[in-house]
């Protein structure tokens, strides 16, 4: 490979941002936002957002995890609403396996990055599981039963 086909290689393969996939956010918990710079890329104004995801976590201005949380059990009722049309109510080992293989990677994702949690998030967290639970063992929501140990049985 010569000097010149190495130079056109290197700037086939030059790497650019596209701007229409940046985004620009601010960390703060002040109360009164700061005045917002506008930053370009390429001639284009990058837009100012609140919330982003990066890497499946969805990370706030303010550094609370209302977002990421709405996400999560979200994400796992639509799984668990998956689970309960495809897989028969009578085979619970069929769904317990389902549970621990779809559900509950969502629900525990990233969860040491948000750990101290304020009580109605881990509340959501919580109810998301129990339905979930409740699913598995084919029980109705109004029923009586403990659904803590429903939890245990599933480990």
């Amino acid at each position: 490979m010569d000097l010149n086909s190495l130079e056109q290689w290197e700037a086939d393969w030059d790497m650019h941002f596209n701007p229409f996939k940046c985004e620009v956010i601010r960390f703060s918990r002040k109360k009164k936002p700061a005045v917002q710079r506008v930053y370009t890329l390429h001639d284009e104004n990058i837009p100012h957002v609140s919330t982003i995801k990066y890497l499946g976590v969805k990370i706030q201005s303010d550094l609370r995890w209302n977002a990421h949380i709405d996400y999560t059990t979200s994400k796992a009722s639509s799984t668990l609403g998956f689970i309960k049309r495809t897989i028969p109510p009578q085979s619970t080992t069929l769904r317990a396996r389902a549970y621990k293989q779809l559900i509950r990677p969502i629900l525990e994702y990233a969860s040491c990055s948000f750990d101290p949690l304020p009580k109605t998030q881990a509340t959501k967290l919580e109810a998301s599981q129990r339905r979930a639970a409740q699913a598995v063992f084919n029980i109705p929501r109004i029923s009586h039963t403990s659904t803590t140990a429903l939890l245990n049985k599933l480990r």
